[in-house]
């Protein structure tokens, strides 16, 4: 049945950090893919998804939230099944659109009526109910990466309705639908096209504020050469010098700047201006490298441009 799904072709299943998943996902994007090209998702950036497609990086491992929600998924999908004997509720899988190879889509489930697809489903255990986004039962009031998502399911398998279940906090379950709306899908794709063309031609994006883009930075950079010094440009001294005097700058900006100068570091231990130093990179508790601005930063005056940006 799952071999002919509207729209869709299937492919199999696969876990998304195996070898195999990842050539699969090469040159294409998925649910969870589009809402971080659209800037969209809490768990991963344009940056960073970029640097996925092209290789740079692998998947990590399953957070304790998703294994979570691997266990709990079979009793979500039971409870659905009962509230909808309509359906034969079957698990989903790995789909490409038949005609737009680079449209991806895994559900948790596929709905059938009469041999014929006619509903996608996906179940979720949001531990944090309402107050992560949630409205109502019954109505389509669902977390906008979540909605982004299944817009992109129903592209996919040129379908009109998507539903989701969930299991609240108190271990309740609530049902919420989404209509097609062919606007917002057509965005997606024309954010997904302009996405991959950037991947084929090495155009990388912008780093932003995104908290997955400055692990995505730390990430691609996991040694330290303790004898490499990098000299930042004054614009990037100045920003760092800005926030390290502001104490209350805003989290986002922090990491922002601390992007952009791991980016510039590399692999460097120390970073410095005018001879003088401004940050190094070490060690965290999970030995990853990250970067702290140097300790008497805040006692230096404002950063002067060096003789090369002088002349």
């Amino acid at each position: 049945m799952t071999r002919d799904a509207g729209t869709a072709r299937y492919l199999g299943r696969y876990r998304p950090d195996s070898r195999r998943g990842r050539r699969i996902r090469r040159g294409r994007l998925g649910g969870s893919s589009i809402a971080a090209v659209i800037g969209k998702s809490p768990w991963a950036s344009p940056y960073s998804e970029w640097c996925l497609q092209q290789g740079l990086l692998v998947p990590e491992s399953s957070t304790r939230a998703q294994e979570r929600g691997h266990y709990l998924e079979p009793s979500i999908r039971a409870w659905f099944a009962d509230q909808h004997p309509e359906f034969k509720v079957t698990a989903g899988g790995t789909f490409v659109h038949a005609d737009r190879g680079y449209q991806l889509g895994s559900p948790d489930a596929l709905c059938w009526r009469d041999g014929v697809l006619v509903e996608g489903a996906e179940f979720k255990s949001d531990a944090d109910s309402y107050a992560s986004g949630w409205g109502h039962p019954g109505t389509d009031q669902v977390p906008l990466y979540y909605r982004v998502q299944v817009v992109w399911y129903m592209d996919t398998f040129g379908v009109k309705r998507w539903r989701f279940a969930v299991l609240g906090e108190r271990l309740e379950f609530r049902e919420y639908v989404i209509d097609y709306d062919p606007d917002e899908a057509a965005l997606l794709r024309d954010a997904a096209e302009d996405f991959l063309a950037s991947v084929f031609w090495d155009e990388r994006p912008e780093l932003d504020d995104h908290p997955a883009t400055y692990a995505t930075v730390r990430r691609l950079h996991p040694q330290i050469d303790r004898n490499a010094v990098v000299e930042l440009p004054k614009d990037l001294a100045d920003e760092l010098h800005a926030v390290v005097l502001d104490v209350e700058a805003a989290d986002s900006r922090r990491r922002l700047v601390m992007a952009k100068v791991a980016d510039r570091m590399g692999a460097a231990r120390r970073a410095v201006h005018g001879g003088r130093p401004y940050a190094i990179r070490q060690l965290s508790s999970a030995g990853r490298p990250y970067v702290k601005p140097d300790p008497g930063l805040d006692k230096l005056p404002p950063p002067e441009p060096t003789e090369e940006e002088a002349a």
